[in-house]
């Protein structure tokens, strides 16, 4: 047992069927489980949430089973249980035969695209062999109205006939799962609340990726849980794989701000309320107009929504068209996702689909990017992603859940594409970046030209030449750094931007000259193309008030200062006027600077120097 607890779940097998039909009996028979927990459905002999069990397959794997409620009235526990599985079992009583709800539930489970199972024709027992084969036809008439191949088993929940050929006939259904390890983690929330010596406690099934004790996981409304244990089936574990019952212990966390139908997530993803997908009507429903409005349902939540048809003023029974559904409420809904649609009224099964976008752009659809979504084109659809979002550069993670395809598949498909760039772990657009380029030059031009003092730009308004994303455009700043542009702490700027025309330097260099004959009475000017070149290099000095000195000028006075306090401790204003022998204004100038540049400090009408330079 042990050993088997270390390997993933290979398979989650939800059972399907009518009330009363034997399905928590034969599950209870299969795994020792009895998976009504409640005592409500201890008292009436039904099952109304979804119960959970684990199944050791013959050849060791392990197996999880979902047990959903077939009563009418439970049907939308049913869904939210089926939803995630990978092979159904049908239970089907042979006393009864083929009922209502068991259609139905075979409705939800193809709609979710789970057409791969067992049938069990349970309660064998009981009755005579002419009823079992009667019933046993109706079961093959089901199954071929709706197009599923799938064994038929004769079991009996009581006594245990038939439990070995069923067992045998699941096991080879353990290769169809698969394909749902790494990348985002997801676990919709079933339940929350308290364990008393615990805390928090959430359970539901894990949908994909692997939560480890220690993550960090994340809510849509920004919540970031830690996971402080795990339990896989009732049992402690390091790790929850994908397909496994799972109850995480977190903290950081309140049980009310958790509730069932959240989903928790090993990074942020963004709710929804528009979905682009391919719907599908039932056999038997009555036809679907345009813009009617339905209840759907995924994973654990479920919300109304309005049906807009592409093509179609109405669908008809059977048939599936794209259409857009706008949701009253938000969902995390990811490409690939399957849902299902009830009536209002009648509340009844009436079909259902597959997510192709979860964030449709614009009124009308992109046809072109949903069929190649739909294909698994995902050679196409990883450059239409990226052209849909130009300025957005996404990682290979983002690429990978934007297109509903492996890590490995869509870092492949990114690299191999010619109108696709990376620029660090950014993927992006190869025209749209060589248009930010020149962008960016041209830019940078036109500053050296307008203030060649002062030809850089800053980050900031490098960005905005860029007309990228925050994220996109640092990365392509990154790449351009070294031959194409200088980065440096103060800006962005071409390599030889240092290089001053020559008008300039002469007009700099005679100012220059001008600001040493001035010494410590320099003029009161305006910043000059050459001053604010002198600046740059830090050859001048800016006192404040319009006024510029030399840096010569400025260390002599500076030390004059200094000077003047160590001899008689402080320094006034007259005194310091008399020492320059100058104006007023010029003496205040310096002192007022010095100041500034942390050399003294003013006290009353007199200044002292800063113990830095005591």
């Amino acid at each position: 047992m042990a050993e088997m607890l270390d390997r993933p779940v290979a398979l989650t097998i939800g059972t399907a069927g009518h009330v009363d039909h034997g399905k928590t009996t034969l599950v209870r028979r299969l795994t020792g489980t009895d998976t009504d927990r409640l005592e409500e459905e201890h008292r009436r002999g039904i099952s109304i949430v979804p119960g959970y069990a684990e199944l050791e397959l013959p050849d060791g794997r392990r197996a999880s089973l979902v047990d959903v409620p077939g009563h009418e009235r439970f049907v939308k526990n049913m869904v939210a249980g089926s939803t995630g599985v990978d092979a159904f079992l049908l239970v089907v009583a042979a006393d009864d035969g083929v009922m209502p709800q068991t259609r139905e539930h075979l409705d939800v489970l193809r709609v979710l695209g789970v057409e791969q199972g067992v049938v069990a024709l349970t309660k064998t027992d009981a009755v005579d062999g002419e009823t079992i084969e009667l019933a046993h036809l109706d079961v093959e008439e089901l199954l071929e109205s709706t197009g599923i191949t799938a064994p038929i088993i004769h079991v009996s929940g009581a006594t245990g006939e038939g439990e070995d050929e069923l067992l045998v006939a699941l096991d080879a259904l353990a290769g169809v799962a698969g394909g749902r390890a790494g990348g985002l983690a997801r676990l919709p929330v079933d339940r929350s609340f308290v364990l008393k010596g615990i805390g928090v406690v959430v359970t539901g099934t894990l949908w994909s990726g692997e939560i480890r004790t220690g993550d960090i996981l994340h809510t849509t409304s920004g919540l970031r849980p830690r996971v402080r244990g795990i339990q896989n089936h009732g049992r402690p574990a390091e790790v929850a794989n994908p397909g496994a019952r799972t109850a995480l212990d977190l903290s950081g966390v309140e049980a009310s701000e958790i509730e069932p139908g959240d989903v928790l997530l090993s990074r942020p993803v963004p709710e929804t309320r528009i979905l682009d997908a391919r719907l599908r009507l039932v056999e038997g429903a009555s036809p679907l107009r345009h813009n009617v409005r339905v209840r759907l349902y995924h994973g654990t939540r479920s919300t109304n929504a309005r049906v807009r048809l592409f093509d179609l003023a109405e669908l008809a029974p059977g048939d599936d068209t794209l259409s857009r559904l706008t949701l009253e409420g938000p969902m995390v809904a990811l490409p690939g996702d399957r849902f299902v649609l009830r009536s209002l009224s009648p509340q009844i099964t009436i079909g259902g689909g597959m997510v192709l976008d979860p964030s449709p752009d614009g009124r009308n659809p992109d046809l072109e990017w949903l069929r190649a979504l739909e294909k698994g084109d995902v050679a196409r659809a990883v450059p239409l992603a990226l052209a849909r979002s130009p300025k957005n550069g996404m990682t290979v993670e983002e690429l990978s859940l934007a297109v509903s395809a492996s890590a490995e598949a869509a870092q492949n498909a990114a690299t191999e594409a010619e109108k696709v760039t990376k620029l660090g772990d950014l993927f992006a657009v190869r025209e749209e970046i060589q248009s930010a380029r020149k962008r960016l030059t041209q830019a940078l031009r036109k500053r050296g030209k307008g203030r060649p003092e002062s030809p850089e730009l800053t980050v900031a308004e490098a960005r905005t030449a860029l007309d990228l994303t925050p994220k996109l455009a640092d990365a392509l700043l990154a790449s351009m750094a070294g031959n194409e542009v200088r980065v440096t702490d103060t800006g962005v700027s071409l390599p030889d931007a240092d290089e001053a025309p020559p008008e300039l330097e002469q007009s700099a260099a005679a100012l220059l000259e001008e600001l040493h004959r001035a010494g410590a009475e320099p003029p009161a000017t305006e910043p000059t193309p050459a001053l604010r070149l002198l600046l740059k290099r830090r050859d001048a000095v800016d006192l404040g008030n319009r006024m510029f000195a030399a840096r010569e000028a400025v260390e002599a006075v500076l030390d004059e200062i200094k000077t003047v306090c160590r001899e008689e401790g402080e320094i006034s204003l007259s005194g310091f006027r008399d020492r320059l022998r100058t104006s007023r204004k010029y003496a205040q100038a310096w002192l007022e600077y010095s100041d500034t540049a942390g050399v003294t400090s003013r006290t009353g009408d007199v200044r002292v120097l800063t113990r830095r330079y005591r």
